[in-house]
Parts: C-alpha cells; structure tokens; sequence
C-alpha cells in the first residue's frame, strides 16, 4: 500500500458541490498545452545525481528518526518518498533550466545543471508525501506491526520520540543540554543535531567558549513533525 498510493488531503467541503463553471480559461490552456509540446519534444537525459543525493540524505534522516521511534510503520512509509520526490520535480527542473536548451529540429536538447531550488522542491515533495502517507496510513500500518509483535498480555503502544525529545529541548540549547537531555554520549547528540540543522528546525544562534573550546549554541526554528 505504502509503495503504491499517493494520497493527499484535501479540506472538507461539507458535501456541498462547487459552482458549475462553463467557462474556459484559453490563456491558461493554452500554457499548459505549450508546455506540453515542448517537454514531449525534449530529447536527451535529465542529471539527477544531485536530486538523488538529496533524496538519499532526506531519506537517511528519517530513517534515523523512525529507528530512534522504533516504528517499523515510518520505515516502510518511508520507503517510496524519495521516488516522488524525483520523479514528480522532473519537469519542474527541466523547464526552470528551458533557457539552456536549444532547438535542434523537431527536438530541444542542451546541458545544464540542477541547483539548490531543485533541491528544495524535490525535498518540499517528499515532506509532504511522508505527511500524508502517516496521515492516512500511519496508524494502519503500527497497527499491522504491533499485531505482529502482540502476545496474549501487552500490545506495543508507539509513540513519536524524536518530537518528545526535541520539545523537551529548551528553545536555546548547546550540544552539551541534548546530550545531558537526552541521555545521549555526546558524538550522538552531535548526529541528532546535525539532522536538526539539515531539516530546518533549529539555526546556530551563537557560540561560547568553554575549557578553551569553542562551541556552539542552537535555536529552535521550527515545530518538529516527524
């Protein structure tokens, strides 16, 4: 289920219709229709190495999140994200890039390379794709897990520990106060705040020095959600 659907939640409308509209946007048609012809007319091979990097690195990072939350459940929601977040940027990359390209006959070929911006909308996809599959899926799937796991007495309850852990976290903080917050050695704190840095939700603020060392301190920037 996890590796086949992609589901996306829409506001309720109260099962009230929209108003019926007969007209038709020939401007806007007429853009997509463009666009179509020109990417069906677009010969050669997108890099992605890049894309997938980032991929790889997101995906790792969440990896990370589920094995601290001992979710199988977010494992293996996890595991088609990063195919969405290549394969639904594609086109958005290669018409960001449509002025590097050339004419050659019938079809548009040319070089160029993907960038930061291309990074951050294939990561904007499988944030959302990750937030939806949990959303509709995710109980289901710990459900399924925890049936596994189940004997006659106790039934497996998960609970999200990296949001437990980050929101006990005071709103400055040093690697020191996750490590001693955390109960962590101080090389894991150091990998907890790494993806903390790399997923936005906290900023260096400042730095100390202490013992002759120079160290950092961080700010919480964002509310956790995986």
């Amino acid at each position: 289920m996890a590796t086949r659907l992609t589901c996306i939640p829409l506001p309720s409308t109260h099962f009230e219709m929209m108003d019926l509209d007969e007209e038709v946007d020939e401007d806007s048609d007429n853009r997509l229709l463009e666009w179509a012809k020109k990417l069906d007319k677009t010969k050669g091979e997108l890099s992605i190495k890049r894309i997938v990097r980032t991929m790889y690195d997101w995906t790792a990072r969440r990896m990370a999140d589920a094995k601290d939350n001992e979710s199988k459940a977010d494992e293996m929601l996890l595991k088609r994200c990063a195919y969405h977040g290549i394969n639904y940027s594609a086109p958005f990359i290669v018409m960001r890039h449509w002025g590097e390209l050339h004419q050659e006959g019938d079809y548009w070929c040319g070089e160029f390379e993907t960038d930061e911006i291309d990074d951050q909308l294939a990561e904007l996809i499988v944030n959302i794709q990750f937030a939806c599959q949990r959303h509709y899926f995710g109980s289901l799937a710990e459900k399924y897990f925890d049936d596994k796991l189940r004997d006659a007495s106790t039934n497996r309850r998960h609970r999200q520990r990296t949001i437990e852990d980050f929101n006990r976290l005071p709103e400055e903080f040093s690697i020191d106060d996750v490590a001693n917050s955390l109960h962590l050695c101080i090389s894991s704190a150091r990998t907890r705040v790494k993806r903390l840095l790399k997923d936005g939700a906290v900023v260096k603020c400042g730095e100390y020095v202490e013992n002759g060392a120079c160290k950092h301190r961080y700010k919480k920037k964002a509310v956790l959600v995986f």
